[in-house]
């Protein structure tokens, strides 16, 4: 889908993998590694993290063309663009609640066999471990089959105080540290 297949990875797995690996967690089969789960403790502290230490370099090495890409596709690297130039950064309303954030991404081969929701409950506890009170994640209003997976995994949509939409479905759930 990208002409530069590490783009992706580079916005949602090596910065976890560096800067929060306590929460990165993998699934593999007979094949080798089939997905894997990243995700922060603290949104606003990592974001900060990444500011700092991560977008940096890949600002220097990936030149923000987005600007002049009117009507371009994903399939141009267009939003992996947007991401590293102008990264989303989680609001008030959804952090104050639900502290960390997650990432995960499982291959079609696994998809439906269980991993997914095994992988989340882990996740979860390690979490709760290092005391996360609640965790959000975003879904594409697209992808309906993950968002019933998350709600069948007991996780609420969360909406903001203020109406605004950026496009994303929220999810979030508390955690009961103890």
């Amino acid at each position: 889908m990208y002409r530069d297949p590490k783009l992706l990875g580079h916005i949602y797995a090596a910065p976890y993998a560096l800067f929060a690996p306590e929460l990165a967690l993998i699934v593999e089969d007979n094949f080798g590694v089939g997905g894997y789960i990243v995700g922060a403790l603290d949104t606003t502290v990592f974001e900060q993290i990444l500011e700092e230490k991560w977008w940096p370099a890949l600002r220097a090495s990936h030149a923000d063309m987005s600007a002049d890409l009117v009507g371009v596709t994903a399939g141009d690297d267009v939003y992996a663009w947007q991401a590293i130039h102008h990264p989303d950064r989680a609001p008030d309303w959804l952090v104050e609640h639900h502290p960390s954030h997650l990432h995960i991404n499982l291959l079609p081969r696994l998809q439906g066999g269980g991993y997914g929701g095994r992988l989340l409950r882990a996740w979860i506890e390690r979490a709760r471990e290092l005391g996360s009170t609640g965790f959000h994640l975003g879904v594409s209003q697209d992808n309906a089959r993950a968002a019933r997976f998350y709600e069948r995994q007991g996780l609420t949509r969360l909406f903001p105080k203020d109406g605004s939409d950026d496009g994303a479905i929220r999810f979030g759930r508390t955690i009961s540290v103890g």
